[in-house]
């Protein structure tokens, strides 16, 4: 779970990386009318070009809403796997967007500060950010993070739970729940939210090996 979350640390860089390597798939056309509208990119979603869809697919991490998330999740059963790849990184850049240039600094500091593994600051910021936007659910999800690698797994479960609350979508809270629930011995209950993360992102590769754990583990309680 430690390493998976040190993984997803890295997807603000991952994002920038995609960005790049779909800019490069799109026709210089894409771009020649300034930056794109919310509007627009879902229009390019619907087109069968693919390098269009992919463009369209990553203009909505910078200005998709929560309200884009379905389709977003759709696209994450695309045949297409840079489709995918560019659909879940959407889905985390809207998921890290407070929309509110202070909550937003503080936030990205808070990530920064978790990357260096500077846990205790880390967690002073998703505290700031939280007692500013307590709906934010990535805060919660960003703090539940910091608290796996301080080994606080009773505390991150509480902080995974509210920000599933605050947010229904959000697999990767599913997955620390899991990982929560079967690090304090309760594997059936991890079995269920991995299944939930993996109905929501099929392409969870470290959820599947993790729900075959559980499963196993619950497997040996019941012998």
């Amino acid at each position: 779970m430690i390493d998976s979350v040190r993984s997803r640390l890295g997807n603000l860089i991952g994002l920038v990386t995609v960005v790049v390597v779909v800019g490069l798939a799109v026709p210089p056309a894409a771009s020649a009318w300034g930056p794109i509208s919310r509007d627009q990119a879902l229009e390019m979603v619907k087109d069968r070009t693919v390098g269009k869809q992919r463009q369209g697919y990553i203009t909505l991490a910078d200005v998709g809403t929560m309200d884009d998330i379905p389709l977003l999740l759709s696209a994450l059963r695309d045949p297409d796997d840079l489709i995918r790849g560019v659909a879940e990184q959407s889905i985390w850049g809207i998921w890290m967007r407070a929309n509110d240039t202070t909550v937003d600094r503080l936030f990205q500091m808070g990530l920064d500060l978790s990357h260096q593994l500077r846990l205790g600051d880390a967690e002073s910021e998703f505290d700031r950010v939280i007692a500013m936007r307590p709906e934010f659910a990535e805060a919660w999800y960003r703090r539940a993070e910091v608290k796996v690698m301080g080994d606080r797994w009773q505390e991150a479960e509480r902080d995974f739970a509210k920000a599933l609350e605050l947010n229904p979508y959000h697999f990767g809270a599913l997955e620390g729940l899991g990982q929560c629930a079967m690090h304090l011995g309760r594997n059936i209950e991890a079995i269920d939210y991995f299944r939930r993360a993996l109905e929501l992102n099929p392409n969870l590769v470290d959820v599947r090996g993790a729900l075959q754990r559980a499963r196993s583990a619950a497997e040996r309680e019941r012998t």
